[in-house]
């Protein structure tokens, strides 16, 4: 983590200064695609690339032997519309290449890739992502991509964990990506509230008491139903406050200790029963959540960086900002590497190979650096390359350059935590469980999740 500190305040600091598998029926030759489904999208018409008078970019030669017809499949649903976009540039752009985006499906994402590649693995999507808790899954279908340009722009930090067990990379990051409380600035200052001065839990619960006033607020705090934003982020704030928690969470795992044992998980618990009474017991979807706090529902919703898009697509004109969860006095946030591509090794060679040049003209060209700059607000974790200037991403970088960050625990959590961790959540929410028995369960599953 320190060093992708050190990264992120280097890398970012531009910010500052500047402010099942079915492939597509038929591509005609003006660059329309209809796809099985009968959905039809042209090239052509896409921004911010335009189609040269080769068609191609000089990665592929324009004409020569037959396309290679690939897939791509990715968990980041924010993204899904955008990125079908990005797709249909870069196949206008590499005629010889065609890449089908497949639709995403959310918490259900990891279940349904592996029964793809359990089922039929050479068939299976030739791009897929994957990273953080329950990846390990999926390491043997992993290729190497150190042969990539990018595998070698990666930041030193970035490297280790995106390689296999012999230190040979098999995975391009998407985006160093960041999280907290996202307020609105403007009903804070209309209500009296500082949010500089929420330092702690009383003051922070005082403010939620006034925002619970404000006219049209149903919820002062919002938060999102998903097994990662009801609670591998949001549970973060507590195992993340505690300086051994790589040593602590082990402990946790061979049934040493429980969760109710770490001090600041303890207290993580105790705050969950002070907000709640004002907040929506995340019953909203993604959507409902981020679209709720457009339209002053919320004072301020549990949300990362990513719902950038959304709140552009809802065309939120009032003013916002990141503020960390004060849990005992914490003035941080996380930061902490998106989910990485990978690269279907099953896949037959000439599949790879054009995923593989999907991937570089993607990170490194740039259209590619465009795209992923002011359309998918991806923060590079490569070493040269542009970043976002949107609102939310500059102030990750401030965060970050200011050393103000917290670890992603969660990534070293055992597979199916997230699942199993939001049920309980559930259970909370509708009063089925207090705070203890939801540490007290939480703590059975994760040892017996961690084969204990």
């Amino acid at each position: 983590m320190k060093k992708l500190l050190s990264f992120t305040a280097v890398a970012l600091s531009a910010i500052l200064v500047l402010a099942s598998c079915t492939p597509a029926d038929d591509t005609d030759d003006t660059g329309a695609t209809t796809t099985a489904a009968g959905v039809t999208t042209t090239a052509a018409a896409t921004e911010p690339g335009e189609t040269d008078e080769e068609g191609t970019d000089g990665t592929t030669d324009a004409g020569t032997g037959e396309q290679v017809r690939i897939t791509l499949i990715q968990s980041k649903t924010e993204i899904q519309s955008d990125l079908d976009d990005v797709i249909a540039d870069f196949n206008a752009k590499h005629p010889d290449i065609h890449i089908e985006l497949l639709g995403t499906s959310g918490d259900n994402y990891g279940t349904t890739l592996m029964a793809q590649f359990a089922a039929d693995a050479p068939n299976a999507p030739t791009i897929f992502t994957a990273g953080g808790a329950g990846d390990a899954q999926f390491q043997p279908y992993m290729a190497t991509l150190d042969d990539t340009e990018a595998a070698g722009l990666l930041a030193e930090s970035m490297i280790e964990l995106n390689s296999n067990d012999d230190g040979v990379v098999n995975g391009l990051p998407m985006a160093v990506e960041g999280y907290g409380l996202i307020y609105n600035v403007e009903m804070f200052n209309d209500a009296g509230i500082d949010a500089a001065t929420l330092t702690d839990m009383n003051s922070f619960v005082a403010a939620l008491e006034t925002l619970s006033e404000v006219e049209g607020v149903t919820a002062p705090i919002g938060f999102a139903q998903e097994d990662y934003f009801i609670f591998m982020h949001f549970f973060n704030w507590g195992i993340a406050l505690e300086e051994n928690w790589e040593d602590e969470l082990e402990a946790v795992g061979a049934g040493e200790k429980t969760l109710a044992d770490i001090p600041s998980v303890a207290a993580w618990a105790e705050s969950l029963d002070q907000i709640t009474p004002y907040s929506n017991r995340g019953q909203a979807s993604y959507d409902e959540q981020v679209a709720g706090f457009g339209l002053g529902l919320h004072a301020m919703i549990h949300q990362g960086v990513w719902a950038q898009q959304v709140l552009d697509q809802n065309e939120v004109e009032f003013e916002y900002d990141f503020m960390p969860y004060p849990l005992e006095g914490n003035q941080n946030i996380p930061i902490g590497p998106a989910t990485s591509w990978r690269v279907n090794t099953e896949a037959p060679e000439e599949h790879q190979a054009a995923a593989k040049t999907f991937l570089d003209w993607l990170i490194t060209s740039d259209e590619g650096q465009t795209w992923s700059a002011d359309v998918l607000n991806m923060i590079p974790p490569y070493e040269g390359m542009r970043a976002p200037e949107g609102n939310l991403t500059g102030r990750i970088a401030e965060f970050s350059a200011e050393d103000r960050v917290l670890p992603w625990t969660f990534t070293v959590y055992p597979p199916g935590i997230a699942t199993d961790g939001s049920s309980l959540m559930e259970r909370y929410y509708l009063d089925e469980i207090d705070s203890s028995e939801l540490l007290a369960q939480l703590s059975e599953i994760y040892t017996s999740l961690s084969g204990n």
